[in-house]
């Protein structure tokens, strides 16, 4: 690629060559390691494959106060149903369309990718002393941030490059948990005529940053088909691939009357038919072996599915569409005798947890399953005065014009994690313009990156 800036997209460039799904960040890890050190940077790899490298400040730059860059080596793997890309091997195949860049029918890895990269570039600009710390598995447990020793948050400014519009400084983000229940189900024998559904068309996105728009959730359809067959048995469910990702594809097949089965998929695409997207069900005759779910089961599963809340919950300021908190029903799978869902939940503060996930374990609860909470990341918490905040602000509107905006995000950044470590430090999250992240739309404005690299050069020799 021949885009500017130069250093920023080489080093995307890199990166992308990479397989770095959550849970798979050695090869990435390793590179950065080795990037680093052959900087001349003093590099630390920890135990959980965090990278930690310190920057000396350039001549002329030494007293200034020292600077944490931080982004998230690990990406959202999804790709579209036609895809044959193999997320373990094969490199992200990027496209250059016009202002914009994306991947051919994956996740592009700029979440958050250009971050690291912006990180990584900007050590060669003028700058005081820099930390560039870049974390693993932020997409998922946040394990990376959790277990990073707190010595390594010694600078008294950290600026996350993770956040997805230019223009918007990112000052708090949400708290969350995931919910993990497990239902036991009985089977029986098999008879009767079996279809096999294959549902997509929906355009998923961030569970965080898309909840509230009008998205279709797959597992809320597949539950829909199924509580309106009175003769389904269900023989597979599978639907949804990552917690933070909203569901918009899936497969499930059942025994049932074939009329009955129309009738269901003419209900939900009617249902439906006002979210982006549109609702595509492919549908077939199979002859499967094995035991099928009573239609006991089956039903209780169904009502199950549609009783636990998806979207949106409470706003802030519901006319701008400000969260205060959301739930993603994000994973459904069935494992032999046991149904296994998964939901995501955020709030804007600790207050709400308790009370948001009561709703949930009371349904767990009437339907007889078995549920705990997992995976929990605090809020990060609003500073009321930062004089940091206000020179990147200042310094965004001598440079483009117009005011910056200070924006709560709904999504959970690693900002809240460093906070409860260190809350001397003064924290600010930045990024480019990013739609579609966590889906095989995510595109990224190459202009955009352009002026956001530019506004944090200057923040860095300002500072």
């Amino acid at each position: 690629m021949n885009l500017e800036p130069k250093k920023v997209f080489d080093f995307f460039e890199k990166l992308s060559q990479i397989p770095r799904e959550s849970g798979n960040e050695r090869e990435v890890s390793d590179f950065l390691k080795k990037y680093g050190e052959e900087k001349g940077y003093k590099v630390v790899q920890d135990e959980n494959l965090n990278i930690i490298m310190e920057v000396p400040a350039t001549r002329g730059f030494e007293d200034k106060e020292k600077v944490i860059l931080q982004g998230h080596m690990d990406m959202v793997c999804e790709k579209g149903k036609d895809s044959k890309h193999n997320f373990l091997t094969d490199p992200i195949e990027l496209i250059v369309d016009g202002d914009n860049l994306h991947a051919n029918e994956t996740t592009l890895g700029a979440d958050d990718g250009i971050g690291v990269a912006m990180a990584m570039a900007l050590c060669e600009e003028e700058h005081g002393p820099l930390k560039i710390l870049v974390t693993v598995s932020e997409e998922t447990d946040m394990h990376g941030a959790k277990n990073l020793d707190k010595k390594y948050l010694d600078g008294k400014y950290l600026i996350n490059i993770d956040s997805e519009e230019e223009g918007v400084l990112t000052v708090s983000s949400a708290g969350g948990k995931l919910l993990h229940s497990k239902l036991k189900i009985d089977r029986e024998d098999y008879s009767g005529n079996a279809f096999a559904l294959n549902l997509h068309g929906f355009l998923g996105g961030h569970s965080g940053m898309e909840i509230a728009n009008n998205k279709g959730n797959m597992i809320k359809v597949i539950a829909e088909i199924i509580n309106k067959i009175p003769s389904a048995k269900l023989i597979e469910l599978d639907c949804g691939t990552k917690q933070n990702a909203i569901p918009r594809e899936g497969k499930v097949s059942l025994v049932c009357e074939e009329k009955e089965l129309n009738d269901a998929i003419s209900f939900v695409k009617d249902k439906f038919k006002g979210v982006e997207g549109e609702l595509i069900i492919g549908c077939e005759k199979i002859s499967p072996t094995g035991k099928v779910l009573t239609a006991k089961d089956t039903k209780k599963l169904a009502k199950y599915l549609l009783e636990l809340p998806t979207g949106p919950h409470t706003f802030i300021d519901e006319s701008k569409k400000v969260l205060e908190s959301s739930s993603n029903l994000a994973i459904v799978k069935l494992i032999e005798d046991t149904i296994e869902v998964f939901v995501s939940l955020r709030f804007a503060s600790s207050s709400l947890s308790e009370d948001f996930g009561n709703i949930y374990m009371d349904i767990v609860k009437n339907y007889g399953a078995e549920a705990e909470f997992e995976n929990p990341y605090p809020e990060w918490e609003y500073k009321k005065e930062s004089q940091f905040r206000e020179i990147v602000k200042n310094i965004y509107r001598e440079m483009n014009g117009r005011k910056m905006e200070e924006e709560f995000t709904h999504g959970g950044l690693e900002c809240g994690v460093f906070f409860t470590k260190n809350r001397d430090l003064d924290i600010i999250s930045i990024g480019p313009d990013i739609s579609g992240a966590h889906s095989q739309k995510e595109t990224l404005s190459i202009s955009s990156t352009k002026r956001v690299y530019e506004h944090l050069k200057k923040v860095l020799k300002s500072i």
